[in-house]
């Protein structure tokens, strides 16, 4: 990872995933290291994964197969 910043913004139809995530990451680990994880870290590394799973896999990523199928990504078409 980088130390340059960039803010995004994202737009989740369903944030509670997210939260979920983060929760559940920061029970995982010791109470010293929940301070490293955040919703950005979370998102960073989510995208990170997907990205090589992506390159991996092509077209029969499991990304993909998700794109295609989400209701709500077919919605916003």
């Amino acid at each position: 990872m980088t130390t340059d910043k960039t803010r995004h913004t994202i737009w989740l139809y369903d944030g509670s995933q997210l939260d979920a995530l983060v929760e559940m990451a920061r029970r995982s680990v010791p109470i010293e290291r929940r301070g490293a994880i955040t919703r950005s870290t979370c998102v960073e590394a989510a995208v990170t994964m997907a990205l090589a799973e992506l390159r991996q896999n092509g077209a029969q990523s499991a990304l993909l197969a998700a794109l295609v199928t989400l209701p709500r990504v077919q919605d916003d078409r």
